[in-house]
């Protein structure tokens, strides 16, 4: 590694090192008046809870499951009260915001102002609290021996210490992506912090750490391919934290999914089974209408677009152009616009409450014919369907013997396309749908938003969950054709 970009390196890593030191105001007001306010307000809500709870009790006419609710919603406010109350046993009357630093955790410098409660009160948030600071001390050390690493090693030797910084660096970086995730923002997600400042500590952490790890790399290796390399890989860590995030939280309570961002799964996933299980959320009803009208529309799509498409290539005829500019406009019409019309044909047809009306229109595929055009215009030498044609082979068994092996890349490229769009397809069932047996899985994660599950927030995920996890497994299944279709069907130069 040059000198320079040594430099860079260490200049980089310092502004992330620092942004773990970073003082933040918490803006804690705890002054005598603000705090009653804050007691009588939070005392209202308990009352509240309360009154209804005494309701329900009284009156008979809620089941178990509500009243047990009711309570755990009245002891949560309590909670909150009794923070207040604590906070105003312990206040000072300073109304100064104080300062809370990441990485002292524990007794904190009288000098530093810090309120005790602030901690207090975090604790009661989140009972993890000490995995945060051993976290965002383990990041803090890698980072710096990550450091030490790079000065120590010389120009020439790439083989032990950079490969010993880089793997160190790395897990600094994911140390601090899951503090973020897990809390918000560096150093610490306090109550009543300032969250624009936490976020550009945040920045100042992970967005100089990548930015260092990218300099090393491309001074060691010296080649701008192992920097885009690095890019790419956060950037596909990044993609998939969101849906392991969701299927974690599936296999949580609410109550953890409100404390916090966890990547570790939890132990309520029986739980949030039964709770969707008893509020009418068939999964096997919603799986099979998914399931028969995305794969259907998927097959006839794939296959008669295929079909379309192998005719515009290889059949000369009037106004062959012109209609393939049609195809092209199609493609420009937002499906929005079109919905009524849609629907009033549907129900001419007398295909509302029918599958059928998901799956026989999706023959009509324009991109897909675009697609499917671009990638033959690269890989079909005509001289194939020629050859075909002198041997004797009519023109259907042509196009399914021989043409059809030839797309496969493209074919499954789009299926993956087509069933993920299908799978997913809300407003169009909606609107055709009004028979409870025929509900897809998204009408039915859509009805999650209801009443009935607003704090069941595990069942919630796991809805979503089971609908995610399909489209998973299928592309997952298909992806080595993806890169191949992409590339062979792209515009021809």
């Amino acid at each position: 590694m040059s000198k320079t970009r040594k430099i860079v390196y260490l200049v980089f890593m310092a502004i992330a090192i620092l942004g773990m030191f970073l003082p933040i105001a918490s803006f804690q007001d705890n002054s005598s008046a603000s705090l009653d306010a804050d007691i009588a307000k939070q005392q209202g809500k308990v009352d509240s809870a309360e009154t209804q709870l005494k309701r329900w009790v009284d009156g008979g006419k809620k089941s178990e499951a509500d009243i047990n609710k009711q309570k755990d919603k009245v002891q949560k406010e309590k909670d909150k009260l009794q923070a207040l109350l604590d906070q105003q046993a312990a206040a000072t009357g300073d109304s100064e915001a104080g300062l809370s630093y990441a990485l002292l955790p524990g007794k904190l410098p009288a000098e530093l102002e810090i309120d005790q409660t602030v901690v207090n009160q975090y604790k009661l948030y989140d009972a993890n609290f000490g995995v945060y600071y051993g976290c965002i001390w383990a990041a803090f050390a890698a980072f710096v021996l990550a450091a030490i690493l790079v000065v120590l090693a010389g120009n020439k030797d790439v083989s032990k210490l950079y490969t010993i910084s880089s793997f160190l660096h790395l897990i600094g970086i994911l140390l601090a992506i899951y503090v973020v995730l897990r809390l918000g923002a560096f150093p610490i997600k306090l109550p009543y912090g300032n969250a624009q400042i936490r976020t550009l500590v945040a920045l100042m952490v992970i967005g100089g750490s990548i930015v260092a790890f990218a300099a090393h790399v491309q001074g060691v290796h010296n080649s701008k391919r192992s920097m885009i390399y690095v890019f790419c890989t956060f950037l596909s860590i990044l993609a998939i934290i969101p849906f392991w995030i969701m299927i974690v939280n599936a296999t949580r309570s609410s109550q953890a999914i409100q404390q916090g961002v966890s990547l570790l799964p939890g132990t309520y996933l029986q739980y949030n089974w039964n709770v969707l299980s008893s509020k009418n959320f068939d999964v096997s009803v919603g799986f099979m209408n998914s399931a028969i009208i995305a794969f259907g529309s998927t097959i006839l799509s794939v296959y008669f677009s295929a079909m379309t498409a192998y005719g515009f290539k290889v059949y000369r005829f009037k106004g062959n152009k012109f209609l393939y500019a049609v195809v092209m406009a199609i493609i420009m019409i937002p499906g929005q616009v079109t919905g009524t019309g849609f629907f009033m044909f549907m129900y001419q047809l007398h295909w509302v409450n029918n599958r059928l009306a998901l799956i026989i229109p999706s023959i009509a595929a324009a991109g897909t014919v675009f697609f499917f055009r671009q990638y033959l215009e690269s890989n079909l030498q005509l001289s194939l369907v020629e050859a075909a044609r002198i041997d004797g082979c009519g023109e259907i068994k042509t196009f399914n013997r021989i043409i059809i092996p030839i797309m496969v890349p493209a074919m499954a490229t789009m299926g993956i396309m087509a069933v993920i769009g299908s799978w997913n397809n809300y407003l169009t069932p909606l609107m055709l749908f009004t028979d409870p047996g025929l509900k897809t899985l998204p009408m039915m994660v859509q009805e999650l938003r209801g009443d009935i599950y607003r704090t069941e927030y595990g069942s919630i995920y796991l809805g979503l969950a089971m609908t995610a996890l399909p489209l998973i497994i299928v592309y997952f299944a298909l992806s080595k054709y993806i890169i191949a279709g992409v590339a062979l069907g792209g515009v021809k130069e």
